[in-house]
Formats: structure tokens, C-alpha cells, sequence
């Protein structure tokens, strides 16, 4: 019984209206899955003469004759679930059929599984390319046999195990984080249907492989294990075996993990009744190698390395060398950082030689929170390039960073305060009370009264925060005794860096403002950007190339109009900030449109004078009505100006 069947069946059995809640949870699965198959259910209802009524505060039900009802029930028994997919429920439903045939399917009859016209197959089969394109993957129709997917092994394996169990617009967090989903038929049903395979047995052989490894997996990781090792399984049933080099196999026959994977391997065939070869064997040895562990007990900040990783000390210590340099920080001495840093790179360094990804559902939040972090590693990563042969992907680059935003927090100073007040005792404590509520980065080293200011000097204090004003060489920041929002905001302002006291060369110039230029990709845009560059000999011959490798590595949108797409410091001769306006908006990354270009054009030198552009772009980048007008203006000068207040501040 599918879905829709279960919910009208569900509705049809109660005598009085029946709430949204109530169905979710009869049917194990949530509100708003009930209310997204009630809006596909209706036109179904429709064509049985029935109605569906919707109460607000009260419930639903179906209303009509019992002869219509029962027709509708008898529909659903005999009607396959494709009938009443969604579009993107039907491609998905045809791509998981293409990997589960190891036949060519004919247009004809997908329309007739499917109750759709050819035309519409054929459009299907466009969005499915869509999706599949990234895995190097393409639907080709052969002549008098039907449509097939082309592409290497390894990469239809890697769009099984992304594409084919979720539904659309959810990935393995949404499952990880809903138990009671993840046990449902979203994910359950699909997994049995794409797969052909019972989950909990998976579920119980990697379990058995995580005792006797010794450790536990990620969540995240444990999950994308049993679905590696499920379309191992199925694609091995179904006569398609991985090929791994020889060189790799000989690498992992040395692995501390090769004896528990065939351990595995063993236990596999003996519950599906299969016969896994050797290379699907490695090919476990891999996921393995390259699954996030969480270690008990493991201390970071005592972690002793292995003999093995003199290599990756010796990189990962220069890689923190040259990010603090772009960040301003000094971060080499932290020992946390490093060991964190040995942790989560072995094993990514293993997934990415062998081609293994891992998700990253926190991609956009990471780079929008931390964007000038997320630049500084993308501009370095080319060390483990370099040295491993490996490209580092955005996900990655992501994780990445959140290591650096917890270091740069341990190693920011907290602002010693002193407090002054002339209303006494109750109104000081009640100032201190909110400043302590409002800012975890303040030291608040006494509370006294202006007659003691001379008491204190910049050794001992960063800011005073006073009811008067007082003479003294340090900071002083002049508040009314209740401390309104205003006053709030002014101390924010100093202590959180909103304005941040830099002695920056960075500034913009009326040669590098472009507006209105009517340009129609972003091919065309970053030729254009770098044509500008090189007729003023400010970039190398290899610039243009640095700006294609970085928009590889992942999305350069910054929000709904903005692209900050910028190449590599060693192509850099001399910095400077382009700006770029367009007379129409440009596809950028997948369907984001781009209306202005912010390119940072830097020598590794001048890096940390663009700290501040880049803090308050992270500030701004949502505030559309500001952006708006700046793409609209026609005056470079007013530009400047405007965007300068923004992005260039200082106190």
C-alpha cells in the first residue's frame, strides 16, 4: 500500500473530520509530507466525483457517494503508484528503474508504466541528464532498443547512493535528524524499492563491523555506508562489478582495516546469498578508510600522531601558516587545531584518492557565516592538490573551515572592560547585568567610579564604558545610564568588529567600477573581468585559468545578486577591487542570477588588508533594498562612495 492509499483509506474509516497531526501519525510519517500528497491526491478525487474538505482548527475529510468511494479504493489497488507521481517523483522513479534494469527501457513503455505521453518521457529524461550530469553520467537513447545510462561504474554507484533513496529537496541529514521519517516509507520504502534490499540486515552488518573495528561511525557516515554497501550488493546481483587498479589493491592490502572488510565481505554473501568479488571487497576497504569515525575518549588536545604522518604533519602545518597569514591570526601554535586538523584530513584524503564523497548539508550556512574563512582555505587547498593529487571539493573545504572558525574563537582575546558610573551602586550593576547578557567576548575587570579613571591604563583595560565622559587614552565609549538600544548598538559596533580599525590599502577606484555592462554568461563576465586586468598589466597571463579552478571548487553567489568570483594570489601582480554591474541579470551557479560582480583582485601580501571588505560583504549581503539601489546607479562616484561606507570602513 503506498502513501496517498494509506491517507485517503486512513481518511475514508474516520466517522467525523480527521486533523493533519493525527494522519502523520498514524501513517509514521510528518504533517507537512500529509499536507504535500493531499494537494496531489485531490485532482484523483476529482475524477471520482468526490471532494475533500479542509476545516481549519478542525480537520479533513472526503465527502461524496459510497459507490464513488469504493471506486476509489478500487482504483488504488489496480492503478500502479507512478500514476499520480509528481514530476520530480516520476524522474527519480525513472532514473532508480534505469539502474535496476540491465536492459534498455523503450520510451513507449515507460509512458504506459507511467501514464504520461512520450513527449513527456522525453522531457523527463532531460531533467534526469540534469541531475546526473555532475557524476559524468548521460541517458543516451540506442536506435531500436531504447534509453540506457552511460558512464563508469564508480560514478553510477555515487548517484545511486545520492540521488536515488531521497526525495527531492531532502538529503541524508533530513533522515538522520527524523527518526521517525527515516523509519517511514520515505526512506525505508525507497530504499526496499531502488535497492531491492532489506535496510535493517545492512544496517546489522555494519553495526558488527564497527565492534570489531573498534570504533563508532558518524551518524552521517554509518548511514552513507549502508547504502554504499547495499548498491555494492545490488549491482553485484545484477552482474556489475567495480574495477579498482592494481597499484590501489596493493596500497590496501596493507591497511589495519583489510581483515575486518573481508570479515564483512563474508557475511554479506551469506545473508543475501551473493557472491562479492574481491575488487567489491577493497571497494568496502575504501568506505571503511574513508568514513568519519567518532573515537571515545579521544583527547585532541593530547592526541599523539602516527609514524605514518610526517607527510601530512609537515602540510598541514604550513596549510595553518598560510590561512593565519589571510586571516590575520596566528594559529600555528594552537594544538587543538592541528591535531583536529590530522583527524578529519586522513580520512577525507583517503575518500577523495579514491573518489569517495561525503555530504556537507551545512555547505551554505558554513560560507555565508564564515566567508572570509571559506576563501582563505579555498585559496590554500591547493597544497593537498599538490601533494596528493586530489581535488579538495566544496563540501570539504566547508568542513574545513568550521576547524578554523573554533580556532579563531579560542584565540580571540575577550575585551577587558572597565565600567564607570555616577548613579551608583544599583544602576553600574545593572549595566554590568546587560553587557554580560548581550557580549560573551567581554572581561569586565571593575565596576568604579569616574574618580578612579586615572587608575587604570592600556595595559590593564581595552575599553571604558562610561555614564560621563572622562579624560583617559584609552577607548571610551559615552552611554546613557539605562543603556538603550542605541547605546547597545555603539558598543556592539567596537566589540563585535563591525567596525574594524585596519591600516588597509584596500579602496576602490573609478578605473575598476563597470556599470551597466551588458554581458549574457559567466563565461563571457570572467573573460571580460580578466581582459580589463590584463590591459592594465595588473594580473598574469595565467589569471583567467586561476578564476575558472576557483569557481570549480564551488558556488561563488554570495546571495541572490552577488558573485565574488577571484583567482589565484601567485597570478596577481598588483591588487585591486572590480566591480562589475550587469544591465540583465546572469546565470551563475546552477539557477542563481548574478546582478553585480565583486572580484578581489590580491597579492598574497596585501591578503589581510581585505579582511574588513570581506567581514562587512558578510554582513550586507542580504540587505536587498541596499544592493538593489547600487546596481542601479550611474554615477561611478556615487558608487564608490556608497559601497566604500559599506565595505570599506574603518574606525
Amino acid at each position: 500500500m503506498n502513501r496517498k492509499e494509506e491517507i485517503v483509506k486512513f481518511i475514508l474509516n474516520e466517522k467525523s473530520l480527521v486533523s493533519v497531526d493525527v494522519i502523520a501519525k498514524a501513517i509514521n510519517t510528518s504533517p507537512k509530507t500529509v499536507r504535500n500528497e493531499l494537494d496531489l491526491i485531490e485532482p484523483i478525487l476529482v475524477d471520482h466525483h468526490l471532494t475533500i474538505i479542509r476545516k481549519p482548527g478542525q480537520g479533513i475529510s472526503i465527502i461524496g457517494e459510497a459507490s464513488d468511494k469504493q471506486a476509489l479504493i478500487s482504483y488504488f489497488k489496480t492503478r500502479h503508484d507512478y500514476s499520480y507521481l509528481s514530476p520530480a517523483e516520476r524522474q527519480r522513479s525513472i532514473l532508480a528503474k534505469l539502474f535496476a534494469e540491465n536492459r534498455p527501457l523503450m520510451i513507449k513503455e515507460l509512458g504506459l508504466d507511467y501514464y504520461v505521453s512520450r513527449s513527456t518521457i522525453t522531457k523527463d529524461i532531460s531533467e534526469i541528464n540534469e541531475m546526473i550530469k555532475d557524476f559524468r553520467l548521460v541517458v543516451e537513447y540506442q536506435k531500436g532498443e531504447g534509453i540506457v545510462i552511460l558512464g563508469e561504474e564508480s560514478a553510477k554507484r555515487k548517484a545511486l547512493a545520492k540521488l536515488v533513496p531521497f526525495e527531492e529537496n531532502k538529503n541524508l541529514v533530513y533522515y538522520m535528524n527524523d527518526e521517525n521519517e527515516r523509519s517511514s516509507h520515505s526512506f525505508m520504502n525507497r530504499f526496499q524499492e531502488s535497492l531491492q534490499l532489506d535496510y535493517k540486515k545492512v544496517e546489522e552488518i555494519v553495526a558488527e563491523a564497527e565492534t570489531k573495528l573498534g570504533y563508532s561511525f558518524s551518524t552521517e557516515a554509518r548511514i552513507n555506508l549502508i547504502i554504499h554497501i547495499a548498491i555494492a550488493i545490488r549491482r553485484t546481483q545484477q552482474g556489475n562489478n567495480i574495477r579498482l587498479t592494481e597499484e590501489l589493491i596493493s596500497a590496501l592490502d596493507h591497511q589495519k582495516e583489510y581483515d575486518i572488510a573481508f570479515e564483512t565481505a563474508a557475511r554479506i554473501n551469506e545473508v543475501f546469498k551473493v557472491v562479492l568479488s574481491e575488487t567489491e571487497t577493497y571497494y568496502i576497504l575504501l568506505h571503511f578508510m574513508g568514513a568519519k569515525r567518532i573515537k571515545e575518549g579521544l583527547n585532541v588536545l593530547n592526541f599523539k600522531l602516527s609514524s605514518d604522518t610526517p607527510v601530512l604533519e609537515d602540510l598541514i602545518l604550513k596549510f595553518i601558516q598560510n590561512v593565519q597569514l589571510e586571516l590575520n591570526l596566528f594559529l600555528e601554535s594552537d594544538t587543538q587545531l592541528f591535531n583536529s586538523l590530522i583527524l578529519h584530513l586522513k580520512p577525507t584524503i583517503n575518500r577523495l584518492l579514491y573518489g569517495l564523497s561525503l555530504e556537507n548539508p551545512m555547505f551554505e550556512e558554513i560560507k555565508f557565516s564564515y566567508p572570509s574563512i571559506y576563501t582563505s582555505i579555498a585559496n590554500n587547498v591547493y597544497l593537498f592538490k599538490n601533494m596528493f593529487h586530489i581535488e579538495m571539493p566544496a563540501n570539504e573545504i566547508a568542513y574545513l573551515a568550521l576547524h578554523f572558525a573554533a580556532a579563531r574563537e579560542r584565540n580571540i582575546k575577550p575585551i577587558r572592560v572597565l565600567v564607570m558610573c555616577a548613579s551608583g551602586l544599583g544602576t553600574s550593576q545593572l549595566i554590568v547585568a546587560k553587557l554580560k547578557r548581550a557580549f560573551n567576548n567581554l572581561e569586565i575587570v571593575d565596576v568604579t567610579s569616574t574618580m578612579d579613571v586615572s587608575k587604570y591604563d592600556e595595559t590593564m583595560i581595552d575599553l571604558i564604558i562610561s555614564t560621563v565622559a572622562v579624560q583617559s587614552k584609552v577607548k571610551t565609549i559615552v552611554i546613557n545610564a539605562l543603556l538603550p538600544q542605541y547605546d547597545m548598538n555603539t558598543i556592539r559596533e567596537v566589540v563585535e568588529g563591525k567596525k574594524i580599525q585596519s591600516s588597509t590599502k584596500a579602496s576602490l577606484s573609478k578605473e575598476d567600477i563597470h556599470l551597466q555592462v551588458d554581458l549574457k554568461s559567466k563565461e563571457e563576465i570572467l573573460n571580460y573581468l580578466n581582459d580589463n586586468l590584463l590591459s592594465k598589466k595588473l594580473v598574469t597571463e595565467d589569471y583567467l585559468k586561476s578564476l575558472w579552478d576557483r569557481e570549480a571548487m564551488g558556488p561563488t553567489v554570495i546571495s541572490s545578486m552577488i558573485a565574488i568570483p577571484h583567482g589565484a594570489y601567485e597570478a596577481v601582480l598588483k591588487s585591486c577591487i572590480q566591480i562589475v554591474t550587469l544591465v540583465h541579470p546572469v546565470k551563475w551557479d546552477g539557477d542563481n542570477e548574478v546582478k553585480m560582480i565583486l572580484n578581489v583582485v590580491s597579492t598574497k601580501e596585501d591578503a589581510s588588508d581585505y579582511i574588513p571588505f570581506f567581514t562587512h560583504l558578510a554582513d550586507h549581503c542580504d540587505d536587498t533594498a541596499l544592493w538593489n539601489r547600487i546596481c542601479g546607479m550611474k554615477n561611478k562616484e556615487d558608487l564608490a562612495q556608497t559601497l566604500g561606507e559599506v565595505l570599506l570602513i574603518s574606525s
